[in-house]
């Protein structure tokens, strides 16, 4: 598109940063809250500069996080100290600003990240999902099972439900299509529904199938002192997570029961994607090694198993 025939932003994006600026002076001059430090009342105003910017898309979210940055380092900076003694400084309120990024949390999340990444750069996460719907079978009601135990393998390695939706959804779709259905039929509503949710499901069998859940932990351990391992994790909300894969896998196939007759055409498809991608490259093999190594250092985070108090 030119210049001249790009839409012109709407009224939210094109004032949405006048709004939060006067929503962040609006609370930052309030009078003082009982029981609120001057520093969390200006904190509450840059959150609500934040969420307006990223509600309106007034600024990018790389522009918004260091206009964030700034705004706490000055405006909390400034602020007194809770004992009176002084102001806080600017360097320890940048501090405090970027201590969550230093977090072990943190940083296994970003590794994870980088695996995901690689798992879609070299089409091991496809491989994974192929193979394994081409073993459990591709009548309908195997399909749904498939997908299930797609998401659930893929949970172990992507710590992102959207990258894992991402991989499964263009292998769904091209088996719908190979079923000769269209995308909008029973059948297929019924396959991107089940990959929606398994996704979810997994997110809470398994510590490090989404950041969210490392985060949950960083916070656990800075406020009880208490770290939760991988496994301890697993063997308390795994039985969990399988049993809503259950009833995810009861629930659709019922809902959609007549959808799921017999439907040729998917075995086929199947074989034409992994013949497409052909034999395992050695960048897969790499990251299939460094997969496993790292899924074993994080089931044997700190414990050998979730019951021995001794290692």
């Amino acid at each position: 598109m030119t210049a001249d025939t790009q839409p012109s932003p709407g009224f939210f994006k094109r004032y949405g940063l006048v709004f939060a600026v006067a929503a962040l002076g609006i609370i930052c001059l309030m009078p003082q809250l009982a029981d609120l430090s001057i520093a969390g009342q200006r904190m509450i105003g840059i959150m609500a500069f934040a969420v307006i910017t990223w509600a309106t898309g007034a600024v990018s979210f790389p522009v918004s996080a260091g206009v964030i940055m700034a705004l706490i380092a000055v405006l909390v900076g400034l602020s007194p100290q809770p004992d009176g003694q002084g102001l806080i400084g600017t360097s320890k309120a940048l501090r405090m600003a970027l201590t969550g990024f230093s977090s072990p949390a943190f940083c296994l999340v970003g590794a994870a990240l980088f695996l995901a990444a690689a798992m879609m750069q070299t089409g091991l996460d496809r491989r994974i999902a192929l193979v394994t719907l081409s073993k459990i079978g591709t009548s309908p009601s195997r399909v749904v099972l498939g997908i299930i135990l797609c998401g659930f393998i893929l949970s172990f390695f992507v710590p992102s439900t959207t990258a894992r939706v991402a991989c499964l959804v263009p292998i769904v779709t091209g088996m719908v299509r190979a079923f000769g259905l269209p995308l909008k039929s029973a059948f297929g509503a019924m396959l991107l529904i089940t990959v929606a949710q398994v996704d979810s499901v997994w997110n809470v069998g398994i510590k490090t199938a989404a950041a969210q859940n490392m985060v949950a932990v960083g916070f656990i351990q800075e406020l009880t002192g208490h770290d939760i391992s991988w496994l301890d994790w697993f063997v308390a909300a795994a039985p969990f997570a399988a049993l809503m894969s259950v009833v995810l896998y009861v629930v659709v196939t019922r809902l959609f029961k007549g959808s799921l007759e017999d439907i040729s055409g998917g075995d086929d498809a199947v074989r034409r994607e992994l013949a497409k991608l052909g034999p395992m490259s050695a960048a897969e093999w790499k990251l299939t090694v460094v997969s496993l190594v790292l899924l074993f250092m994080w089931v044997t985070e700190k414990k050998l198993h979730p019951f021995d108090t001794t290692t």
